[in-house]
């Protein structure tokens, strides 16, 4: 009986030094620093990682202060957690700056209570985080670099878009420049034939009275003409003013009176270059916008077109079409004059771009018109070759 309750005891020493050994190697096996302090901050075990970061041995660690080893302090530092935890008996974490031990760590100090639930020792796991605080300064920075640059580019962005604002007011006003020397000119072709008739009224009324052959009757029918002629005149300075008033709303309007509305005012010079314009037309087709400003820009068409055929000495045609599809207002205006090579077909709406002459063309007339179709009106404006000639596509 003896020999087996000694063996049994024999076991369990066994059995118990195998654990102890397990747990010591254990214990030195982690990376963390690993200090079990009693109550008034001694050290009473260190792991190896511990030692080895202090350059002394485990044994040389036992006995002194914590705070000895860790800070090289008299005493416990204010911020020092382990007196909340004797207070509290609960864990309690930190992060300090170790001078001493070169680093950064996260101190996490757990209580050991006995078998009477006094609190008897404490583990500090202390694990190295310098590594990561470094990273999260240079994040910090390289954040903060990131903001610069985003508000620099932002402010960079916006210094652009003003000038790019002011960059579209020049090119309105060239355009508007431009479009009022092509109305001035569009007048003087109107308005010579009328004066001539009028002038032919005057003479032939001066010499009817010299010749006392005038009549109250004859008077009268002159005087209408030339009343008649006048109105002619007085209509045509009302569309001036009216092509280049400020709309301040888009409302609705009939496109066919627009666009015969901008053939009057080019009419009389197409028909001086013998440039023919056909029309294919369905009755009123409506659409929303801004009618002065859509004139203007199916007039840059139009001229575009007529600058075109100007090389064009065979029966040269702009075609007009205006039509209703999918619930839009579509016109074209398509001419004959050989169309637009495939190299330049994707750059005729870029500013300044132009195929003609720089004395007569700025190359700004299409970039405006499409400005004025797609982001004042939310419509489109493209462009084709179609049967020998370029064909140009309003959709509202």
């Amino acid at each position: 009986m003896l020999t087996e309750k000694s063996d049994g005891i024999l076991e369990e020493r066994e059995g118990l030094n195998l654990a102890k050994v397990q747990c010591e190697q254990i214990f030195n096996a982690v990376s963390d620093l690993i200090i079990i302090v009693d109550n008034n901050l001694t050290i009473m075990n260190v792991n190896r990682a511990m030692a080895e970061r202090c350059g002394m041995t485990p044994k040389e660690l036992e006995g002194r202060k914590c705070f000895e080893v860790m800070h090289g302090t008299e005493s416990p530092p204010e911020s020092c957690p382990h007196t909340k935890l004797l207070l509290s008996g609960e864990c309690q974490n930190a992060e300090f700056t170790v001078e001493k031990l070169h680093g950064v760590f996260d101190v996490r100090m757990s209580p050991v209570f006995n078998s009477e639930g006094q609190l008897i020792t404490c583990i500090h796991i202390a694990r190295d985080i310098t590594e990561k605080k470094r990273q999260e300064g240079l994040l910090a920075i390289q954040q903060k670099q990131l903001e610069e640059i985003n508000s620099n580019l932002e402010t960079r962005i916006n210094d652009a878009v003003t000038e790019l604002r002011k960059k579209d007011d020049i090119l309105i006003q060239q355009s508007r420049l431009t479009a009022m020397g092509e109305m001035i000119s569009a007048i003087a072709h109107q308005w010579r034939q009328p004066l001539n008739n009028i002038g032919l009224i005057v003479q032939s009324l001066q010499l009817a009275f010299k010749a006392n052959d005038l009549t109250v009757q004859e008077l009268n029918e002159d005087v209408a003409d030339t009343m008649n002629i006048l109105r002619q005149i007085s209509e045509t300075i009302d569309d001036f003013s009216n092509f280049f008033s400020y709309e301040e709303e888009s409302s609705p309007f009939v496109v066919n009176d627009l666009v015969s509305r901008a053939l009057s005012f080019v009419e009389s010079a197409l028909k001086k270059r013998g440039i023919r314009v056909e029309l294919d037309v369905q009755d009123d087709i409506t659409a929303t916008g801004y009618p002065n400003e859509y004139v203007q820009a199916l007039l840059n068409i139009i001229l575009n077109a007529r600058d075109v055929l100007l090389n064009n000495r065979t029966s040269p045609l702009i075609t007009i079409r205006i039509f209703e599809e999918n619930g839009r207002a579509i016109v074209t205006v398509r001419d004959n004059g050989g169309g637009i090579s495939e190299a330049n077909l994707p750059k005729i709406f870029d500013p300044y771009f132009t195929t003609k002459n720089q004395s007569t063309g700025a190359g700004i007339g299409l970039y405006m018109a499409k400005m004025v179709f797609e982001k004042k009106m939310h419509g489109s404006l493209t462009a084709r070759n179609v049967d020998g000639g370029a064909e140009f596509r309003i959709e509202m």
